[in-house]
């Protein structure tokens, strides 16, 4: 049997008897962690300065293998005008796809995420938020790009052969919610520091393609801070920490950005930012930023350092963010009339 029918094979078999015990226990993760609000927290809907935000998310995973992992992720939210007893309601829609392997093991999630902001100071200085995010998610995958062990002849491949495998089904939904809450310090633009911790998975799903009902989803339970204050005049130092736990995986990814602000372009504030990150036994990360008015560009790429490093030759996942957040503008009306200006 030729080494690529083999792995194949060996492919499916993962896919189908492992993962619904240990990967279906591992979401979709993203190394630009802080640039996927509602990924990371639901309570992070409407958490942001301005009337609409935008996000993009791309993930591209070890490229080494024949068929690299690809993840995308489209989110949108706002917060309404209207105070609940003294808060403000935030709402967001999530939208994940993410597609591996030979057999195109497809997982898409559409969710919606609802906060609840309440500033517990006149200046707001001290921000809460607490959120839930109800949603649907559907698991499927091909066999068609697959071989298997009962369509060789005893010399050749032959796809006329039945591959003797009976899929009771090739497609889940199910669904699922979760929650979280998020503590936001600002003392000014340069100086602020904000904490969350989520749980995601409450109802533990049915993850089994077989009809096993003892086969669930795992709670993943993330916590995560950032902190942002200035060392020079044009420099800000961000910290940042993430630790996601499901099941008996466990992500850490620890690191900083220093963030150096250029001469305004228009009036806009313009910055770079340059990070170095590492994934605890598994990957270091470099980053970078760009913020122009209002937009927010980020680029990463993981250099791998686990057990993998054999068959990914070092070469992690490559990732791409944008964010832009619309903001309208409150027009200047003058409390006296003032003279028009004739040409």
């Amino acid at each position: 049997m030729k080494p690529k029918h083999i792995f194949s094979a060996v492919i499916i078999h993962i896919t189908l008897y492992l993962l619904p015990i240990t990967s279906f226990a591992q979401d979709i993760h993203f190394s630009q962690f802080n640039s996927s609000p509602q990924n990371l927290n639901p309570s992070q809907a409407g958490l942001f300065d301005g009337d609409w935000r935008f996000v993009g998310n791309h993930r591209s995973q070890w490229s080494a293998i024949p068929v690299p992992y690809k993840t995308y992720s489209l989110s949108t939210d706002t917060r309404l005008k209207k105070e609940i007893k003294g808060g403000t309601p935030g709402i967001g829609l999530l939208i994940n796809t993410d597609k591996a392997g030979d057999s195109k093991f497809t997982t898409t999630q559409i969710a919606l995420s609802a906060a609840y902001i309440k500033k517990l100071d006149t200046d707001s200085t001290h921000i809460v938020s607490i959120g839930i995010q109800p949603g649907f998610t559907t698991k499927s995958f091909n066999t068609n790009a697959l071989t298997f062990d009962n369509q060789y002849d005893g010399d050749n491949y032959n796809p006329a052969l039945s591959s003797g495998e009976n899929f009771i089904k090739m497609r889940l939904i199910y669904f699922d919610v979760g929650g979280g809450a998020t503590y936001l310090w600002r003392k000014s633009q340069r100086k602020q520091a904000g904490f969350g911790a989520s749980i995601l998975h409450l109802n533990k799903p049915k993850q089994s393609f077989f009809s096993d009902a003892t086969i669930r989803l795992d709670m993943k339970t993330t916590i995560n801070g950032i902190a942002q204050f200035p060392v020079a005049a044009q420099l800000d130092i961000l910290p940042s920490v993430m630790h996601q736990r499901q099941g008996r995986y466990k992500e850490t990814i620890v690191g900083l950005f220093g963030k150096y602000y250029l001469t305004p372009v228009n009036g806009a504030v313009t910055a770079i930012s340059l990070g170095a990150f590492y994934r605890v036994k598994d990957a270091f990360i470099a980053k970078a930023n760009m913020e122009y008015r209002n937009f927010n560009v980020g680029l990463s790429y993981d250099v791998n350092n686990s057990k993998l490093i054999t068959a990914t030759n070092n070469r992690g996942g490559f990732e791409i963010s944008i964010i832009y957040i619309f903001k309208k503008e409150i027009r200047f009306i003058a409390k006296k009339r003032v003279c028009p200006i004739y040409m």
